[in-house]
């Protein structure tokens, strides 16, 4: 309702999507995500693993868009009773995957301050077909494919509290996303696309809604981070958020290298789901709401 109505760059979309094109350039897009402490990510969290989520969160927005991530800026509100030997820590991590994705860092903001550690990262990407795949080019009948399983987010973020299995947990902690093969193949094969972030179900309605459509989910189809029939665990894996897989929507009879078919767009607005075969109720919550 406030933020919209500033928005007046064509490339922007009316902030419908999850990166806007740059103004003067047909190729280059950009994205912005905020990791705040006791939010995003816990106080007890090893900090290079902070590093690496901010990373890899934006990131996931640009390989979603089909393209290739490029240069960044940096903003970080550091807490006055950490110390520096936590803050190398967190440079140690963002390093790595700064070095990972091949991201070159241009500038920033540092300040100290009476609150919980908070990181932003604002990243360009260089498109791969010359503009990026939006949420809103799919079509009835078109159908949703997913670059990897769902749930882990939610698996991870429960073992990262009990201190159960660190390996489960860093997969909250340091989340698992496309590859610039992913980007490719979105490039080329898409024809709308998100990354998954909050949750399978809210984010394949986000997709279905900005192209004019519904969708359809065969939940015996979509790969989870633990397989289950039972449709409780299977909601819960759908609806979890934080697992940054990608979405997209391509003609049918369309092969996705590396993607898993698990429904279509359709001329009804509304989710429909279906369990082997059997049409079920979509659950009261599909995922994550940013709301005031």
């Amino acid at each position: 309702r406030y933020i919209a109505p500033l928005v007046t760059a064509p490339g922007a979309v009316g902030l419908t999507d999850d990166v806007a094109m740059l103004s003067g350039s047909n190729t280059m897009i950009a994205t912005m995500d905020t990791l705040v402490e006791g939010i995003h990510f816990l106080a007890a969290d090893p900090l290079d693993t902070v590093g690496r989520k901010l990373i890899r969160v934006n990131v996931s927005d640009i390989i979603a868009k089909g393209a290739e991530p490029v240069e960044a800026l940096l903003s970080i509100s550091w807490p006055e009773g950490r110390g520096e030997g936590a803050f190398v820590q967190f440079i140690e991590g963002l390093a790595h995957d700064i070095k990972t994705y091949e991201i070159s860092l241009i500038g920033g903001d540092l300040v100290r301050i009476d609150g919980p550690l908070t990181v932003t990262l604002t990243l360009t990407g260089q498109c791969f077909r010359g503009e990026p795949a939006r949420r809103s080019g799919g079509q009835a009948g078109q159908s949703l494919w997913i670059s990897d399983e769902t749930g882990w987010g939610g698996a991870g973020l429960k073992a990262a509290k009990t201190g159960q299995d660190e390996r489960v947990a860093n997969r909250y902690r340091v989340p698992k996303i496309g590859n610039l093969d992913t980007a490719r193949t979105v490039a080329e094969v898409a024809h709308a696309s998100l990354d998954v972030s909050d949750g399978l179900f809210i984010d394949v309605m986000r997709l279905a809604s900005a192209s004019g459509c519904g969708a359809l989910i065969e939940l015996e189809t979509v790969p989870l981070a633990e397989s289950t029939d039972h449709l409780e665990a299977i909601f819960k894996q759908c609806t979890a958020g934080d697992d940054y897989c990608v979405l997209v929507s391509a003609p049918e009879n369309t092969a996705v290298p590396g993607f898993k078919c698990i429904g279509k767009l359709t001329e009804s607005l509304d989710l429909t789901l279906t369990l082997q075969g059997r049409s079920v109720n979509p659950p009261s919550i599909l995922g994550f709401e940013h709301s005031l």
